[in-house]
């Protein structure tokens, strides 16, 4: 029987997501530009990483 992942990993990534939202929203309301472009940065590479996992998981059957 072929081992199966966890995917708790994606539950995680999603949660570090909707922090950097909200982040992005407090450095926004704060007046904080520099720190609100790096929040958003941040939110890009983790829905990369997550894509990148993602297909790696469905190339190997693990999902």
């Amino acid at each position: 029987m072929e081992q199966t992942k966890s995917k708790a990993i994606f539950a995680l990534l999603a949660v570090m997501a909707v922090l950097m939202m909200i982040a992005f929203s407090v450095f926004i309301a704060e007046a904080m530009p520099l720190a609100a472009i790096l929040t958003v940065v941040v939110f890009i590479a983790i829905f990369g990483v997550g894509f990148t996992l993602k297909k790696k998981y469905r190339e190997n059957g693990w999902l």
